[in-house]
């Protein structure tokens, strides 16, 4: 069990995460302006992020810090499950993009997985041949197939495996 401390300390390294990775999109153009995060759900994905760690900790034996691919596939379905970002007027959008939330998530779980909270240099990622396709299709995953939060995590293991050179150090996870 945490203390009070490491959980809003927890909360506050998740935050600025999410935040953090909104921003990089943002000022990269990969994201509409016609969008913004909403500060409600934003605490809603944390707060439920929380509470499945604790589980996940509990179904695996997990006594120190989870991997950083479980933080992504668990944050993933988080964001995916409460949909934090939202139209800024719904009335005045030009661009309409139905995987926002989707792209969102997938994107902060690649910045996860490279720990790149305060850079983004994960965005690189964006501009290889074969990330296209993949971010398709696993946007049409997310919104139109049947996961689970720990088949995400499974993904992102992958990902991370075979991608992140220093993936094999110890993790600086949750």
């Amino acid at each position: 069990m945490m203390s009070p401390e490491d959980l809003e300390q927890l909360r506050v390294k998740r935050m600025q995460t999410l935040v953090g990775v909104w921003r990089a999109l943002s000022e990269a153009a990969l994201i509409p302006n016609a969008y913004h995060l909403s500060s409600l759900l934003i605490n809603e994905v944390v707060e439920h992020y929380i509470s499945d760690i604790q589980v996940i900790k509990f179904r695996y034996r997990i006594e120190d810090r989870i991997k950083l691919h479980k933080i992504a596939g668990l944050m993933a379905a988080s964001i995916i499950r409460f949909k934090p970002a939202i139209p800024v007027k719904e009335d005045e959008i030009e661009l309409y993009d139905p995987f926002i939330n989707e792209s969102f998530a997938i994107i902060h779980g690649l910045a996860v997985c490279g720990e790149c909270a305060q850079s983004d240099d994960y965005l690189a990622l964006t501009k290889e041949l074969w990330f296209e396709q993949w971010l398709n299709d696993f946007r049409y995953l997310l919104r139109y197939r049947n996961y689970t939060a720990e088949s995400l995590i499974f993904i992102f293991q992958t990902l991370c495996e075979l991608r992140f050179p220093n993936y094999s150090d110890p993790p600086k996870g949750d």
